[in-house]
């Protein structure tokens, strides 16, 4: 991970109290909102579809922030483990479980840095976790004993590979009227450590859309013109130099 501090403890201190704040909302903002999500979610299927059947398996959700894809994994028969470092979070997924009898669902706040004391597992699952997580070759090094033989894991996550889009993100990013979204710390994740995780899994990248020139309508214009821009991503995505420069990507680890 490069271009922030995340090795600094007040800037973790200040990600970990960022992320109380956003889920201190709960009922009032979708993004906090506990509540089932839709069955044919694109991303919990396609995480789906990568593990198979999940029934009597051990899942960890990695960075569980508002519980939805632990709740989609329980209610295929997954025994679940819903880890996150914002209390809140977990508080609020514990709630939930407890007030609608769901006993497949483990709430644990605990750092990413410390899963060899889950056990192993049959799988895990993130959203947008990743790039959070440093010293990052600790924790891939912690992933690889967390999975049982044969385990696979899936995560739906950013892209650093743009040095345009990054250059952008660390010289115009929340100066002038250019808003700022995420923690103190968090930066993209790099190619670097998508090459991390190659030395202990086999991974695999998929680009599930051209997330490129929308950008420019969220950060520059305040949501204007989305339609034009979109319609942009729509048609470079067919262009391969393109497409691995979208701000999303699908990483399957088996």
């Amino acid at each position: 991970m490069t271009g922030d501090s995340p090795s600094n403890p007040e800037a973790q201190l200040g990600a970990v109290e960022f992320w109380d704040r956003m889920f201190e909302e709960r009922e009032k903002s979708a993004y906090s909102r506990v509540e089932l999500p839709r069955r044919d979610d694109p991303v919990l299927v396609t995480a789906l579809g990568h593990f198979g059947d999940v029934r009597g398996k051990r899942v960890l959700d990695l960075g569980c922030g508002n519980g939805r894809a632990s709740l989609f994994f329980a209610s295929l028969g997954a025994n679940v483990l819903s880890l996150d470092i914002s209390r809140t979070a977990v508080d609020n997924l514990k709630t939930f479980c407890d007030n609608h009898d769901i006993r497949n669902v483990s709430p644990l706040r605990m750092s990413a840095l410390d899963i060899a004391e889950l056990g192993q597992v049959d799988f895990v699952f993130g959203a947008m976790i990743l790039h959070h997580i440093e010293p990052f070759d600790v924790f891939v090094a912690s992933l690889r004993g967390l999975l049982r033989p044969g385990g696979k894991a899936f995560f739906w996550e950013n892209n650093a590979f743009s040095t345009l889009m990054i250059w952008f993100r660390q010289h115009v990013v929340g100066r002038l009227w250019v808003p700022k979204y995420g923690d103190p710390v968090e930066f993209p994740l790099t190619p670097a450590e998508v090459d991390m995780l190659r030395r202990y899994f086999t991974v695999r990248v998929e680009y599930p859309e051209l997330l490129l020139f929308r950008l420019i309508s969220l950060y520059l214009l305040r949501g204007h013109l989305e339609a034009p821009f979109r319609a942009l991503d729509r048609i470079f995505y067919n262009v391969e130099g393109f497409r691995k420069r979208s701000y999303r990507q699908f990483l399957f680890l088996s």
